[in-house]
C-alpha cells in the first residue's frame, strides 16, 4: 500500500486517507449535496477507488456477514424493478464497500486508534454543532446544502429545544449514531494513558448531543450501552464513576435551568407519557395519538393486517405504508426496524436482518469471551457487543437509516481489529 509522505515523514497511506474522504461522507445530508457531491456519490466513489487501485480480497470478514450480504442481494433482485439500479448498487456498496475499505485501509493497531481518534475529533465539533442546533435552532448543514429544517413529527421542537438532527433525515437516527460514537470514546479512555482529558472533553459533548436529540430511544440507549460498561468495571471505580455521574447530572440540571427551564420541568412528562401509553396499549384502554410510544405497539398488527398477503417478500422498497387506525388518522410511518424490514422486504429480508445482529453477538461475545482474561483493559470485542445489545433494542422503538450505514462501518472496524489480532497471534 502506498504511503504519502511529507519529506521523510510517514504521514498517511493511500487506504487510510480513502477510508477518512469516505467517513467525511456522513457529514453530507442525505436531504443535499455540498459542493455537487451526496454522500451515496462521495462513498461509492471512495470504495470503487479502494477495489481498483488495491485488487485485495476481502480476508477477514466473517462467513455470517457474506451470508447477510448474499440474502440482500437476493432481496434487492427480487425487487430490482422497484427503484433506480444505482440505488441498489450504492445500498451494496453501503453493505459490503464501506466494510471492504475499513478492512484493507487499517494494517496495524496504530492504523486502527489513528481513524477511531480522527472519528472522536470530526464527531466532537459535529455534536458541538447539533447543540447549538439545539439551543440556537439553527443546522449548519442545513445552510450547507440549502435545505431547510422543518420542526414537525421526529424533529419538532419539544420544550423550547430543536430536537438535534445534525447531518441526518430524522433526530433519533442522528442520536443512534451518535451513540456508537459515545461507545468509540468509552473504548478509548478506557485504553489510552494520553489524552486522557481530551477523550472526556468529546465524551460530554457527544452525551449532551445525545441528550439534545430528545428522543427518548435514543436516551434509552445511551443508558443501556453506558450501564453495560459501568457493569464490567472493578467495584473500586464503580463508586467513582457514580459520583461523577451524579456530580455532571447535578450540573447538567443547573444549566437547563438557567438556557431552558421548561426542560427540566418537561423530562417528568416525557417519561410518564411514554410509559403510561405503553401499559395503556397493553391494558387495551390505548389513547395513543400520532407518533407516541403506543403507535409502536400497535404497529405489530397494523404492518401484519398489511402484509400478511406477501409475507414472504414484502411489498418492495417503492411501496408507501398507509393505514387507516381506528382512531381515525392515517399512519404513514414505521418506526420500529423489524417491522419496516417486514414490509419491504418480507420474512426473506427480515430474517437475513435478525441473523445479522444475532450473530454480531455470538461473534463479538465469543471473542471477547477468548481475550477476557488477558485484558485489564475494555476489549473492542466487548464495546462491539454493548453497542450491539444497545442497537438492537433501540431498533424497536426507530427505523435506521444514515445510522445503519455507519453500524455497517462499526463492522467493518471490528472486522479489522480482529484481523490484527490474529496476524499479531500468528
Amino acid at each position: 500500500m502506498r504511503i504519502i509522505k511529507i519529506g521523510n515523514r510517514n504521514i498517511l497511506s493511500t487506504g487510510s486517507l480513502l477510508l477518512i474522504v469516505a467517513l467525511l461522507s456522513f457529514l453530507i445530508p442525505t436531504r443535499g449535496m455540498i459542493m455537487g457531491l451526496s454522500s451515496a456519490n462521495l462513498l461509492v466513489m471512495c470504495c470503487v477507488c479502494a477495489t481498483v487501485v488495491f485488487h485485495k480480497k476481502p480476508k477477514y470478514i466473517p462467513l455470517f456477514y457474506w451470508i447477510y450480504f448474499i440474502d440482500m442481494v437476493i432481496c434487492m433482485i427480487h425487487h430490482y424493478s422497484d427503484r433506480y439500479p444505482y440505488v441498489h448498487f450504492i445500498e451494496i456498496t453501503q453493505i459490503i464497500g464501506l466494510v471492504y475499505l475499513t478492512i484493507i485501509s487499517i494494517r496495524t493497531k496504530r492504523d486502527f486508534n489513528k481513524i477511531i481518534d480522527f472519528i472522536i475529533f470530526l464527531f466532537t465539533i459535529y455534536a458541538i454543532f447539533g447543540i447549538v442546533e439545539s439551543v440556537g435552532k439553527f443546522n449548519i448543514f442545513d445552510a450547507l446544502t440549502g435545505t431547510q429544517v422543518v420542526y414537525d413529527y421526529a424533529n419538532g421542537l419539544r420544550f423550547g429545544l430543536a430536537r438535534s438532527r445534525g447531518a441526518c433525515g430524522t433526530s433519533i437516527n442522528n442520536g443512534m449514531l451518535l451513540v456508537m460514537i459515545l461507545c468509540l470514546v468509552t473504548y478509548r479512555i478506557f485504553n489510552s494513558e494520553k489524552k486522557r482529558w481530551q477523550y472526556n472533553f468529546s465524551y460530554i459533548i457527544i452525551f449532551i448531543n445525545c441528550f439534545c436529540t430528545l428522543s427518548r430511544a435514543v436516551w434509552l440507549e445511551v443508558c443501556i450501552s453506558q450501564f453495560l460498561f459501568f457493569l464490567i468495571q472493578r467495584p473500586g471505580k464503580q463508586v467513582k464513576i457514580v459520583a461523577k455521574i451524579f456530580a455532571g447530572v447535578v450540573c447538567m440540571a443547573v444549566l437547563l435551568l438557567i438556557i431552558q427551564p421548561s426542560v427540566v420541568f418537561g423530562i417528568n412528562t416525557i417519561i410518564n407519557d411514554m410509559f403510561g401509553s405503553i401499559i395503556g396499549t397493553l391494558m387495551g384502554n390505548s389513547t395513543s395519538t400520532v407518533g407516541d410510544e403506543g403507535d409502536r405497539l400497535l404497529l405489530w398488527g397494523w404492518i401484519w393486517q398489511t402484509v400478511k398477503g406477501s409475507a414472504r417478500w414484502g411489498l418492495g422498497y417503492a411501496t408507501k405504508f398507509s393505514y387507516l387506525t381506528p382512531a381515525g388518522y392515517v399512519k404513514e410511518s414505521i418506526e420500529v426496524m423489524w417491522l419496516y424490514r417486514l414490509y419491504q422486504i418480507g420474512f426473506v429480508g427480515l430474517f437475513g436482518y435478525i441473523f445479522l445482529q444475532v450473530s454480531c453477538l455470538v461473534y463479538f461475545g465469543t471473542n471477547w469471551l477468548k481475550e477476557k482474561l488477558k485484558q485489564e483493559n475494555l476489549d473492542f470485542n466487548c464495546m462491539m457487543f454493548i453497542l450491539c445489545i444497545a442497537y438492537f433494542i433501540t431498533q424497536f422503538s426507530c427505523a435506521s437509516s444514515e445510522d445503519l450505514r455507519f453500524f455497517y462501518f462499526m463492522l467493518g472496524l471490528a472486522f479489522s481489529f480482529n484481523k490484527i489480532r490474529c496476524e499479531e497471534i500468528n
